[in-house]
C-alpha cells in the first residue's frame, strides 16, 4: 500500500510541476508553444514523477530525483540539440533535474512516502 501511495503522490506532483513548467515557458514569451509542446511538457514531468514513484533504487533520495529527472528528460532535450540549440538542451536538462529533485523531496519529506526498502 505504501508503494501505491508513493506512485500516486509522485505522479500527481509530476503532473503539477508539468503545469508549472509549461506556465513558466509560456509566460517567458521566448518560445512559441504548440499544443504538442504543452502536452509533451506536462506528460514528461508526470513521467518523471511516475518513475520516481515506482523506483526502488537505493541511493540518496535527492540524487535519486535528480538522476531520474535527467534520464526522463533526455528524449525531450534531444530536439533542441539536433536543431543546434545547445542552450535549449541545457535548459531542458537542468529543468528536468530540478523538477525531479522537487518531486522526490516533496514525495519523501512532505508527504512522507520514502523510497521503499526491498
Amino acid at each position: 500500500m505504501k508503494l501505491v501511495k508513493r506512485v500516486i503522490i509522485a505522479t500527481t506532483l509530476g503532473f503539477l510541476t508539468g503545469l508549472v513548467c509549461y506556465w513558466g515557458m509560456k509566460s517567458s514569451g521566448r518560445v512559441e508553444l504548440t499544443t504538442a509542446m504543452m502536452i509533451g511538457t506536462i506528460l514528461n514531468r508526470a513521467l518523471i514523477g511516475f518513475i520516481i514513484g515506482i523506483s526502488a533504487w537505493r541511493i540518496h533520495y535527492l540524487l535519486h530525483g535528480v538522476i531520474i529527472g535527467l534520464i526522463a528528460t533526455l528524449p525531450m532535450g534531444v530536439y533542441p540539440l539536433v536543431e543546434g540549440q545547445i542552450v535549449g538542451f541545457v535548459m531542458f536538462m537542468v529543468a528536468g533535474a530540478v523538477y525531479g529533485l522537487i518531486i522526490e523531496l516533496l514525495t519523501t519529506k512532505l508527504f512522507k512516502a520514502p523510497i521503499r526498502k526491498t
